[in-house]
């Protein structure tokens, strides 16, 4: 119970084993702390390592590093809200007992860089900001729900952030006000693009002291209650006491969304808002076996980050990705208020797993191709969809993409290709050929035997199914090849359908190649023509069932409205 809770913020936390809500709308201090230096890191401990050991010991430095952080804003009052990349977002309450937000938040800053020093490899550059924000939940409480902040004050997070280096603590000047000469500033820095002053901190003269937390009644929380809260996944492994096994490197695929369109800071309506987009987002990911990882709300629009293959692998998670990306990009009716969607998809070995401490722990999936695909995100224009040369490989098949211009990532030699995907390729369906093969088929003989006498009674108007089943590398091709060589001969015409296994949940999706190939059916063409020729075809070769036409608007993905006949199955 107690690593389950570990998930939430201490605040939101300490509010379900109270049976009290937080305020929508709360004042007080929020920092932002961004770690540099993983990538090298990573790659320095796989090399010397080797790739298991070097993970593990990845861990353990990843543990030792956000626990030092958490440490600091834990006592210092405030809350660890949420993590983007490798970065926390807490939230100092204006509202808790003690000294200001402002100073317990910069007395944290202080302490984290100085923490920080104990690990020599990394870096850090932490950003504070003052004034009234937004706390939402938004999400489907069935996958997961999300803890946010959001608002002006949390906007200007991300412009300082822009402007800081490693080693500095940014304030904002609503910061500085309140903590007067307190703060000795270093120098000053203005945002090119919304004029704001910011201020390099240089120290702190009368910090804050470390505030004392009265200790979480964990009794009164149950783990129905915190289900909702943790990924599925995550939460079962939690639960068993298996959660070492998320933690490895492996291939996944990275995917953002950058959404704008809700005005946080005046729209009585934005949790409201929020909450059913991330929630169709969730539900459009999970169902292409994704997980939605992150919620972060910015200066430049809000947006959600995703990854395939993480904590589930498929041999087209790439494809699996860019079809979560489409169906996101047909933004539904009720949504029309997110005014544009850029996409970011990268593939790459990330490191993933659970990261924390004893008391504030997330489940990430973190590396250098998460910073390429929030790259590609940032760089895509309205409602573009960007993928990685890596990603183009396994998909160019399947999607119609065009070339854009390459990127330079910082640590990469060469500019990295870049991909617009512009839709779904829709490749005509024909009859199937006969595979050539040099060699005669050896062994199977029962197999053929079988097969055969399948073909014999289907001759004979018995219509017979024949399932070919086996481990990768067993000869399902050779034998299939052989069937179709076996069927043409005795005078069969044969349709073939083949799809990925993204598609389970689309009705008869195998099956539509083979309706189209049978009716000569062209995807490509205006559904209004399909319709038109699909009649016509079902008038020549079967005119006492036109009736039935509808039946066939399932299998052929067209939408044949029902008739009196159809209307009483």
């Amino acid at each position: 119970m107690q690593r389950l809770g570990t998930y939430l913020p201490q605040d939101r936390l300490r509010a379900l084993a109270n049976n009290t809500v937080l305020p929508n709308r709360t004042n007080g201090s929020a920092i932002f702390a961004d770690i540099s230096g993983f990538t090298p890191l990573t790659e320095h401990l796989t090399q010397t390592l080797g790739p298991r050991k070097g993970v593990e010991e990845l861990s353990r430095q990843l543990n030792a590093v956000y626990g030092a952080l958490i440490d600091q804003v834990e006592g210092y009052g405030g809350s660890v809200i949420s993590f983007a990349g490798d970065s926390i977002i807490g939230w100092f309450d204006e509202a808790a007992a003690g000294s200001s937000a402002s100073l317990r938040a910069v007395t944290c800053a202080q302490g984290m860089q100085i923490a920080m020093k104990a690990f020599e490899e990394l870096s850090l550059k932490v950003v504070i900001t003052t004034g009234s924000a937004r706390r939402l939940i938004a999400g489907d409480p069935n996958i997961q729900l999300m803890d946010t902040l959001a608002g002006k004050t949390i906007a200007r997070l991300a412009t300082a952030e822009r402007l800081a280096r490693k080693g500095e603590i940014i304030l904002d000047e609503a910061t500085r006000a309140v903590l007067g000469a307190d703060a000795k500033i270093r120098e000053q820095r203005i945002d090119a693009g919304t004029s704001e002053k910011f201020l390099v901190l240089d120290m702190l003269e009368h910090p804050s002291q470390r505030q004392v937390l009265p200790a979480l009644n964990m009794s009164a929380l149950s783990a129905e209650s915190l289900r909702p809260w943790l990924l599925a996944a995550v939460f079962q492994r939690e639960y068993s006491g298996l959660i070492t096994f998320l933690t490895e490197l492996r291939p996944a695929v990275p995917l953002f969304i950058n959404f704008s369109g809700i005005d946080y800071d005046n729209d009585d309506e934005a949790e409201e808002k929020l909450n059913t987009f991330v929630a169709h987002a969730q539900r459009v990911i999970t169902k292409y076996d994704g997980a939605l990882l992150q919620l972060v709300i910015g200066d430049k629009g809000s947006y959600v980050y995703a990854v395939f293959g993480a904590i589930t692998a498929h041999e087209d998670d790439a494809q699996r990705a860019v079809y979560a990306a489409l169906e996101l990009k047909q933004t539904p009716k009720h949504l029309t208020y997110i005014q544009a969607l850029q996409t970011g998809i990268s593939l790459g070995t990330l490191r993933v797993g659970a990261y924390g401490n004893a008391t504030r722990n997330t489940y990430a999936a973190l590396g250098d191709d998460v910073n390429l695909a929030a790259r590609l995100m940032t760089t895509a224009a309205k409602d573009e969809i960007l993928i990685t040369g890596r990603v183009q490989i396994g998909i160019a098949d399947t999607f119609t993409l065009e070339p854009r211009e390459p990127i330079a990532m910082k640590g990469k030699g060469e500019p990295q290709p870049v991909f617009a995907v512009t839709g779904i390729s829709h490749h005509r369906a024909t009859r199937l050929p006969e595979p050539t093969y040099r060699l005669p088929m050896v062994g199977r003989q029962d197999e053929l035997n079988l097969i055969d006498e399948k073909l014999n009674l289907a001759l004979q108007g018995k219509g017979q199914v024949i399932g070919i089943t086996a481990e990768a590398g067993m000869g399902k091709s050779r034998l299939v090849a052989e069937v179709i060589r076996l069927a043409r001969k005795r005078g069969f015409i044969g349709y073939g359908g083949a799809c990925f296994s993204s598609g389970t949940n689309t009705p008869y999706l195998v099956w539509q190649p083979i309706w189209q190939a049978f009716f000569d059916l062209d995807p490509e063409m205006p559904q209004r023509k399909q319709m038109r020729l699909l009649e016509g075809e079902l008038e020549d070769r079967a005119p006492e069932r036109v009736d039935a036409l509808p039946l066939l608007g399932l299998v052929l993905d067209l939408p044949l409205a029902d008739n009196e006949f159809t209307l009483t199955l």
